[in-house]
């Protein structure tokens, strides 16, 4: 009882915080310097901080034994956040058309490869330096060649390859939450704005018709709704249903070729939940269902509450210092090798911020990200190019890890 009650309570405020959220910026006008994602991710860091001040005096109304209750919010905003994140990624790419993204595919792509050259170099070189200060940072070195070209899984595969400790998994996970969560709050909120002072704007290759008719569109069917109307609600069902059909698709997939504990394949299962997202867009009326594409930012937003509720800074008292250092030397030297290629190379900032999290945080990240520039046109070969990453991050962080042992 106790259990389904804190369940409820807790996806309620997941569900229902942003649209009040969204309210207030509009008021405060906090959305003029501040998207509504950056909103939602702080203000879930400080819920998830914070829980144990304000969760302790509401949980012990309903139990004396508090810590269960803490362990559960986690495990529901970890669930939350990945039922969120899974409904929205084919919601957002159905509306997409195919044509459309294939025209941005060669030039993201470059910039890609830059990132992944990038992660390559810096983790070798770092190893190399590390060589006598830290143990096993061969091991090291390869897992965050691993997890900053593909992603967890990929760290996960590459420790049981090189036969790791487990505790330097538990240890590189959690330094790399907490870099890579820094990393991604700042791209989301004075990312561009920064970056763009370095790299020129995304040129989009539609004509300024389209985009105000795109703009039209999108204020015309926002989520919610201010009054529900029967063509709204068909639509948003049907891409309810088929979001679930996808994800549907995508599990039996990632279970028919589990991963190396014997648990879901997470690579197969973005890779055929992309696939079937991509196949719906290829009927017109799909893509023509309309406020499916709010209603996928809506449930971004969720994800970004509940991602920021898990990202726990109290770790930092339990990790070793010395490995954390090392990692927030690599993710910094892999961002700015990288920015200094695209510089030179003139990509653009969007180009450049999607490739950045398409290497170092992955496909549901990138749809967040998108989301907060803007920039819908990159969705799709952004998620295909952080699903090349989980291909490729396996032999990478091998070969990483067996360059710094023998050279």
């Amino acid at each position: 009882m106790i259990t389904a009650i804190v369940i409820f309570i807790q996806l309620l405020i997941f569900f229902i915080l942003p649209f009040y959220l969204i309210r207030l910026s509009r008021k405060a006008k906090l959305n003029q310097w501040l998207s509504d994602i950056v909103i939602c991710y702080g203000l879930g860091m400080l819920l998830g901080n914070t829980k144990s001040l304000w969760l302790y005096s509401w949980a012990s109304i309903l139990t004396d034994d508090f810590q269960p209750i803490v362990n559960l919010t986690t495990e529901v905003a970890k669930n939350s956040a990945s039922v969120a994140v899974l409904l929205a990624i084919p919601m957002l790419l159905m509306i997409n058309n195919v044509t459309d993204w294939l025209k941005y595919t060669g030039k993201i792509s470059w910039v890609f490869f830059m990132g992944v050259f990038s992660t390559m170099f810096v983790t070798t070189l770092i190893g190399y330096l590390y060589r006598n200060e830290l143990s096993n940072v061969a091991i090291a070195s390869g897992m965050f060649a691993g997890v900053y070209i593909g992603g967890t899984p990929n760290m996960v595969a590459i420790s049981k390859a090189l036969n790791a400790p487990d505790s330097l998994f538990v240890i590189l996970n959690a330094t790399d939450t907490i870099c890579s969560g820094l990393y991604f709050l700042f791209l989301i909120s004075f990312g561009k704005v920064l970056l763009g002072l370095v790299l020129p704007r995304f040129q989009s290759k539609h004509t300024e018709q389209e985009i105000v008719e795109e703009i039209i569109e999108e204020t015309a069917h926002p989520f919610p709704p201010t009054q529900w109307t029967w063509p709204h609600l068909r639509a948003l069902v049907i891409g309810t249903l088929l979001a679930i059909a996808a994800i549907a698709v995508a599990v039996m997939a990632a279970l028919l070729f589990p991963d190396v504990k014997g648990e879901l394949n997470q690579p197969v299962l973005m890779l055929m939940l992309t696939t079937v997202g991509i196949s719906f867009s290829l009927v017109p009326r799909i893509r023509m269902l309309h406020g499916v594409f709010n209603y996928a930012q809506y449930l971004l937003l969720i994800f970004g509450l509940a991602a920021g509720f898990m990202t726990d800074f109290s770790l930092l008292l339990n990790i070793g210092s010395d490995y954390l250092r090392m990692n927030a030397i690599v993710i910094l030297l892999i961002i700015i090798i990288h920015l200094l290629l695209s510089f030179i190379f003139k990509a653009d900032v969007d180009s450049f911020m999607i490739s950045s999290t398409a290497c170092i945080m992955g496909p549901p990240f990138v749809a967040q990200l998108c989301a907060s520039i803007k920039n819908k046109e990159l969705l799709p070969v952004g998620i295909a190019l952080s699903l090349l990453g989980f291909g490729l991050a396996n032999f990478a962080g091998i070969a990483v890890a067996w360059m710094v042992e023998n050279f």
